[in-house]
């Protein structure tokens, strides 16, 4: 099951009522491009580059294009890493899917520094342990720092 399938809080409800105007632009954008879908290959995912906001309601948002995207995720784990307090205000590039709620739901998300990616992990320097989002280490209860790995080309593989 996906995260975006489960039944939304009353405040994650309303960030998604709010961001349908600034989700109809992109949902157009994506709209009007050419699909491959229709000869039988997977179809691509949409890239949105902005300022990943802290907000005090439940639904993160990305600003980009001069307008606030409310945001949701493949799995939990991504979407509690969007609303990572330490990644606020920080420059990210999020690839995924726009919802016909209006919410754009990634599924890949790189942090942006000096315009090169940079994967997001949560380690556990005390036991050598990589965790899937933020939060105390599985082993040791100890909060896990925040990492950002420099990425390839392809957005895969660690740069050599």
């Amino acid at each position: 099951m996906h995260f975006a399938e489960t039944k939304l809080s009353g405040a994650a409800e309303r960030c998604s009522l709010r961001g349908m105007a600034a989700g109809l632009f992109v949902f157009m954008v994506l709209a009007g491009s050419p699909s491959s879908f229709a000869q039988g290959e997977p179809p691509h995912l949409a890239v949105l580059v902005g300022q990943l906001l802290s907000t005090s309601a439940d639904c993160p948002l990305l600003h980009t294009h001069g307008k606030d995207q409310p945001l949701s995720a493949y799995t939990t784990q991504l979407y509690h890493t969007l609303q990572d307090k330490r990644l606020a205000n920080r420059e990210v590039r999020l690839e995924g899917t726009m919802k016909a709620d209006g919410t754009f739901e990634a599924e890949r998300l790189y942090t942006v520094k000096d315009g090169k990616l940079y994967r997001v992990r949560y380690f556990c320097k005390i036991c050598n342990i990589e965790a899937l989002e933020p939060g105390n280490c599985v082993c040791c209860q100890q909060p896990t720092e925040l990492q950002e790995i420099p990425v390839s080309g392809d957005g895969k593989q660690p740069a050599a």
